[in-house]
């Protein structure tokens, strides 16, 4: 049997492998890969502020629980309170801050943190600190920055303003003349769809996040009393 010469060969066709794409066909396929790009945008920033959401909710409970936990370890008044801050960081708390019920930014101290919020944390002596006496502290910048709180009563219907929570020694949450922070809403201004969160405080000092979507109430999920 013959074999083709090399001359053969570099005359016969070559196949649709060997040739590639085609000019057309490359930008059919940018322009699907676009389409698919654009209809993906809106979910991405759904997702990016319902995790800005979650971020500062859970960040509200955890700076709650270690006030509580603070309270009880060293047998006196914990005051967790949320502030807002004029800082030139997103990330951070200077001492221009002011108590603050629309923000997610808060201070774990012995005494109010108004004014204070940039001072070194405890580590040695309580009796040797300067006040406030700072514990702990998370801006809302870290995560969150575009988040809106707004504080209620135990039932998230009726607004207090109260800014403040002080826990005594046996880990209880002390009442307020302003009236008790019991309902933590957090949410993003930016779209009506995103979820919003509730971080709730009970009266012997309990902490929960909870969704206001859910309504199963064996969901551990729902802001349904069980």
């Amino acid at each position: 049997m013959l074999k083709p010469t090399p001359l053969a060969l570099a005359r016969s066709p070559r196949t649709r492998r060997d040739r590639g794409f085609t000019l057309i066909e490359l930008m059919v396929a940018l322009a699907v890969a676009g389409l698919l790009l654009m209809g993906a945008i809106p979910l991405v920033r759904e997702w990016m502020m319902n995790m800005q959401v979650r971020n500062a909710a859970m960040s509200i409970a955890g700076g709650l629980e270690k006030a509580r936990a603070e309270a009880v370890r060293r047998n006196r008044d914990v005051t967790f309170s949320l502030v807002w801050s004029n800082s030139t960081s997103p990330a951070g708390l200077s001492d221009d801050c002011t108590l603050s019920a629309r923000s997610a930014s808060w201070i774990i101290s012995l005494e109010d943190p108004a004014g204070g919020c940039g001072g070194p944390l405890l580590t040695g002596d309580t009796s040797a600190a300067d006040k406030p006496r700072l514990l702990a502290r998370h801006a809302q910048g870290d995560g969150s920055p575009d988040v809106i709180v707004g504080v209620y009563d135990a039932s998230c219907a009726s607004a207090t303003g109260e800014t403040q929570v002080v826990f005594n020694s046996f880990g209880r949450a002390a009442t307020s003349p302003a009236g008790p922070m019991r309902c933590v809403v957090v949410r993003h201004p930016g779209s009506d769809t995103t979820h919003t969160l509730r971080v709730m405080l009970g009266t012997g000092g309990s902490v929960r996040t909870c969704d206001p979507a859910v309504t199963e109430r064996d969901d551990p999920r729902t802001c349904i009393p069980t």
